[in-house]
């Protein structure tokens, strides 16, 4: 099992916008992210204002090992980064 160091909220949720931004940058990736999400354009600012909304990006990412990669590289960051903000925004029941 792999364990991620905290990280503060607000860094955590400023990976997330960072993420989020890389996402809606790439047409091809917003399409995959907003079916996923079962969003549309026009309703992803009213999501983005619901509670688990900044958590479920980095799930999302987390879940696309290449795209986790991609994101890493474009943040200049390690994936691990990104990892530890997730667990900060989605801590699992187990911890």
């Amino acid at each position: 099992m792999t364990s991620h160091r905290k990280i503060a909220v607000e860094e955590a949720e400023s990976v997330a916008v960072s993420a989020l931004s890389f996402i809606v940058g790439d047409d091809e990736r917003l399409a995959r992210f907003l079916d996923t999400a079962g969003l549309r354009p026009e309703t992803v600012r009213v999501a983005a204002e619901t509670p688990g909304f900044l958590a479920g990006v980095l799930d999302y990412v987390a879940a696309d090992e290449a795209l986790l990669l991609a994101l890493a590289r474009a943040l200049e960051t390690r994936p691990e980064r990104i990892m530890e903000a997730r667990s900060t925004l989605s801590p699992s029941e187990f911890e």
